[in-house]
């Protein structure tokens, strides 16, 4: 039978295409067109047109711009303004994101916990997440205002802040920068521990009662079994966090606006600066563009080390 059966399923594959076949894909690509159709005029046009201003200078706005080859890319060698915000930007984007993960994986840990009152547990660790960031960001400005702060308000009733001398929390560079970390991490580590926790909701109980019945320890559990088989999920999680931190802006900017001075000046801000401010829409392509190739290369290298797990 199988001998007769190949030869068969031979003659079936490559037989023609009848015309109600051809016709069905004739309307699969008809209704996939709209979406090729979006995809390239939100996708793949503005990633070409950044690209080509990088390499254009001078006019407003984009409008009456001539080339500049190079020039615009030498200039950021030059530009120590530049180079602050990338310093700021990856240190941003390791504090946030380590702070993001592990917070996120031990809220998840919590959660998954069988307690009464874990649903509302779970409700209360997705509360930051469902708040804007902008929103999020107004708050705690208001909150850390050094005239009618909630913070110092606090201070001064404890006794532990003189009025006469309060904390201005958003005017030196050290505080401000720790507040933004801060910030980002309380905002985001709900979204990491909702991927997590679904993850660990996929893990099947029978694993950890063999790790039980083999003697293992809670913390054995959690090292030797439970973290390996959220590998694929906390690299996937690390590889959109990251991403994100580095893309930052409605967070800084409603909350420090990259001061005081430009002591929390990210790439993203520097980009709206340079086009939105100033209208140099060839330089701030030319910082939008570094700012794609540093997040591709962090891509790339998270891309490598989860294929380089999975085929463990």
């Amino acid at each position: 039978m199988a001998t007769i059966g190949a030869p068969l399923l031979q003659v079936k594959e490559s037989s023609p295409r009848g015309p109600l076949e051809r016709r069905e894909e004739r309307l699969a690509w008809l209704m996939l067109l709209p979406v090729i159709l979006a995809l390239l005029a939100l996708g793949v046009y503005p990633v070409l047109s950044t690209l080509w201003f990088s390499f254009q200078q001078g006019g407003s706005f984009g409008l009456g711009t001539t080339s500049a080859g190079l020039a615009n890319y030498l200039r950021l060698l030059h530009d120590e303004q530049f180079w602050s915000a990338l310093r700021f930007s990856l240190l941003y984007s390791l504090v946030t994101v380590c702070g993001q993960m592990l917070c996120g994986t031990a809220l998840a840990l919590f959660a998954n916990r069988r307690f009464r009152g874990r649903w509302l547990a779970r409700a209360a660790i997705l509360f930051p997440w469902a708040i804007p960031t902008a929103t999020n960001s107004v708050i705690w400005a208001y909150m850390f205002n050094d005239q009618y702060g909630l913070i110092n308000s606090l201070l001064e009733h404890l006794g532990l802040l003189n009025p006469a001398h309060p904390i201005v929390w958003l005017g030196s560079a050290q505080l401000a920068t720790l507040l933004i970390y801060v910030l980002a991490i309380w905002k985001a580590n709900s979204l990491v521990a909702l991927l997590v926790l679904a993850g660990l909701q996929g893990i099947p109980e029978e694993v950890y009662e063999a790790a039980r019945v083999d003697g293992a320890s809670r913390w054995q559990i959690l090292w030797r079994v439970t973290l390996p088989l959220l590998r694929p999920v906390l690299l996937v999680t690390l590889i959109l966090r990251t991403i994100e931190s580095l893309q930052a802006f409605d967070l800084i900017s409603a909350f420090t606006n990259g001061g005081p001075g430009n002591a929390t000046q990210n790439l993203g801000l520097y980009i709206y600066l340079q086009i939105q401010q100033f209208g140099d829409f060839g330089y701030g392509s030319t910082i939008a563009v570094v700012l794609t190739a540093i997040t591709l290369l962090f891509i790339v290298l998270y891309m490598r080390t989860l294929l380089r797990t999975s085929t463990r």
